[in-house]
C-alpha cells in the first residue's frame, strides 16, 4: 500500500506549504453578499466537520464577511443524507457551504453518495491540515501502540475499533491501512460506525468500543483534560501542545493527514462562489485563524478556488485507487 499516495490524497507535505498559490475563479459580473449564511456539517455535533463549520463560520463573522452563520448538523451515511438533500433540494443555494475533508473525497471515490459525483459540487477551499489518531480510554490496558499491535496480531477479533464514519470511510480507512501494515487482515478487526467523531468518542468513553481512530482536532480537548489516551498520531512530526507520539517516530509507516475545508452546491452562481473563496482566504490569512488552528493541532494549509478543485478531484481518483483492493468501490 503506497503511503505516498495516502499523503497526496489527504494533503501531504506539498499541500501544507503556506505559499500563496495563484487562485482563479470564474469572472463575476455582480457583487454578492449572503442573506442567510449557513454551513452544513454532515454529521452530529462534536466531530471534524462540525468543528470546521463552527470555527470557520465564526471567523466569517469575525472578519466581517458575513452576518451570523448558522451551523446545521445533518448526519447520516457518512454525509450521504446531507449531500443527497443538497443536490436534490438546494443545488442553487448561494448562501450555503458544506464542511468537507478527505472523508468527503473517499465517499465520492467509492461511489457511496448514490448518483452523485465529486464534480457536481463546487470546491471552495481547504485551510488547515489535521491528522488521524489512534486513541483509547485512560484506563485502557493498552498504554502503548506496540501493546495494541501485539493484541490485535494475536487475536484480531479481540479489540473493537470505532469511529465517526461508515465502513470504508475516513476513520475506518485509518484502520484498514494500519492493519495492512502490521500484517493483520482488516476484515477480521471489528469496526463500529457512528455518525461523527463526537458520537464515536462518547462511545469510547461509554465502553462500547475500545479504540477510537479519530482526528487531532476532535480529540484535543479530551486529551488535554485527561479523558483520553492517544497512542499515536498518524503523522511524521509531533503536534505542538498535543502530547502524543507519531507513528513515524514509533517505527511505523502509516500516516493520515486530513485537510479541513468547504465546498458548495453545484448550482451556486459564479459571483457567490467567488465571494466564498475570497472570504475563506481572508479567514486563512487572519491571526484569529492562526490561533484557532494552533489551538486545535492543525498545520498550515492554503488551497483555494481552482487550485483546491484540481487537488480535491485528484484526491478522489487517488482514494478510488486505494479503495479498490478492499472491495470498497460500489458498482
Amino acid at each position: 500500500m503506497s503511503i505516498a499516495l495516502v499523503a497526496a490524497a489527504c494533503g501531504g507535505d506539498d499541500a501544507t506549504d503556506e505559499t500563496d498559490a495563484p487562485t482563479t475563479t470564474a469572472a463575476s459580473s455582480e457583487p454578492f453578499a449572503p442573506d442567510a449564511p449557513e454551513c452544513v456539517a454532515p454529521s452530529d455535533p462534536g466531530g471534524g466537520w462540525d468543528f470546521t463549520c463552527r470555527t470557520i463560520g465564526f471567523l466569517f463573522e469575525n472578519q466581517g464577511s458575513t452576518g451570523n452563520v448558522i451551523t446545521t448538523n445533518q448526519p447520516g451515511g457518512g454525509g450521504a443524507v446531507a449531500f443527497a438533500d443538497i443536490a436534490g433540494n438546494r443545488s442553487d443555494d448561494n448562501d450555503l457551504t458544506i464542511a468537507a475533508s478527505p472523508a468527503t473525497a473517499i465517499r465520492f471515490a467509492q461511489n457511496q453518495y448514490t448518483g452523485l459525483e465529486a464534480d457536481q459540487f463546487r470546491w471552495i477551499g481547504a485551510i488547515g491540515a489535521d491528522f488521524g489518531v489512534i486513541s483509547v480510554r485512560p484506563d485502557s490496558p493498552f498504554t502503548t501502540l506496540d501493546e495494541l499491535v501485539a493484541a490485535v496480531q494475536a487475536d484480531p477479533g479481540s479489540v473493537v475499533f470505532g469511529g465517526g464514519s461508515p465502513v470504508g470511510g475516513q476513520d475506518h480507512f485509518k484502520v484498514l491501512l494500519f492493519m495492512t501494515e502490521i500484517g493483520v487482515d482488516p476484515a477480521a478487526v471489528p469496526w463500529v460506525a457512528y455518525d461523527g467523531g463526537g458520537e464515536a468518542q462518547n462511545a469510547l468513553f461509554g465502553g462500547e468500543i475500545e479504540v477510537f481512530t479519530g482526528d487531532v482536532s476532535e480529540t484535543f480537548g479530551s486529551l488535554e483534560a485527561g479523558d483520553l489516551r492517544v497512542l499515536a498520531v498518524l503523522g511524521e512530526d509531533r503536534i505542538d501542545g498535543y502530547d502524543a507520539p507519531t507513528t513515524i517516530e514509533l517505527g511505523y509507516e502509516t500516516i493520515f493527514p486530513i485537510w479541513r475545508g468547504l465546498l458548495a452546491p453545484g448550482g451556486m452562481s459564479d459571483a457567490a462562489y467567488d465571494f466564498w473563496v475570497d472570504a475563506l482566504g481572508k479567514v486563512e490569512a487572519s491571526p484569529e485563524w492562526a490561533i484557532a488552528r494552533a489551538d486545535n493541532g492543525l498545520l498550515p494549509l492554503r488551497l483555494l478556488g481552482d487550485d483546491f478543485t484540481a487537488y480535491a478531484l485528484d484526491a478522489v481518483d487517488s482514494f478510488r485507487t486505494l479503495s479498490e483492493p478492499y472491495g470498497l468501490v460500489a458498482e
